[in-house]
């Protein structure tokens, strides 16, 4: 099995763009939950809720854009050693 350039799949604008947003959302979401916990403040609890979800979703969408850019990639490799 062919291997996959990594480095080129992260470099699309879209996987890109992902990461930016998805690492700052997944460190609130984070934060809410041990912050609430500490203080106490069930209001952390919700925000927490809302981006552990959407964290989640934005992983799920990068996941699913990587895979399609890595068969998209091996698809064309095949067809450059034929």
């Amino acid at each position: 099995m062919s291997s996959i350039d990594k480095k080129k799949l992260r470099s699309d604008i879209w996987m890109q763009r992902l990461m930016k947003t998805g690492i700052p959302v997944a460190i609130v979401s984070v934060l809410s939950l041990w912050l609430g916990w500490w203080l106490q403040e069930p209001a952390l609890g919700q925000v927490f809720i809302v981006t552990a979800g959407i964290a989640l979703i934005i992983g799920l969408i990068y996941n699913v854009r990587f895979v399609i850019l890595s068969v998209r990639q091996l698809k064309d490799k095949e067809k450059g050693s034929k």
